[in-house]
């Protein structure tokens, strides 16, 4: 990304009050841009290529562990970061959530700790 560009974050969780409530956390943020949600993996691998993400949140939509979800996620954007962020971070672990993303965040976190992680994954 060049600098003063805006960090574009796309949200892939399976519950769609959750991805607005994450809008509205990264709308109060300066430099980062909420580029849409999906709810499913269709819909995820549908939107993501006109998305133009930077950032991928990735929650495991219930199935902790299966690769298949990343994988379409990094295929439809594949220039994009992707932080799995789910509940299940904090309960199995990282690697057992799904490994290779480039991050890892359990929603249990708070506001602060999702925006520091977008930041640090965008400027890689």
């Amino acid at each position: 990304m060049a600098g003063g560009e805006r960090i574009r974050v796309f949200h892939c969780d399976d519950s769609e009050a959750f991805t607005r409530l994450v809008q509205l956390w990264l709308d109060d943020h300066s430099g980062i841009a909420y580029a849409g949600a999906a709810h499913s993996t269709a819909e995820a691998v549908a939107a993501l290529p006109a998305a133009r993400a930077d950032v991928v949140l990735l929650d495991t939509m219930g199935a902790p562990g299966d690769a298949a979800l990343l994988e379409a996620v990094r295929a439809a954007a594949p220039d994009a970061r992707v932080i799995i962020y789910s509940a299940y971070v904090g309960l199995v672990g990282e690697e057992a959530v799904g490994p290779g993303a480039d991050a890892y965040l359990a929603k249990a976190d708070d506001e602060t700790a999702l925006v520091e992680t977008i930041r640090a994954v965008a400027a890689r």
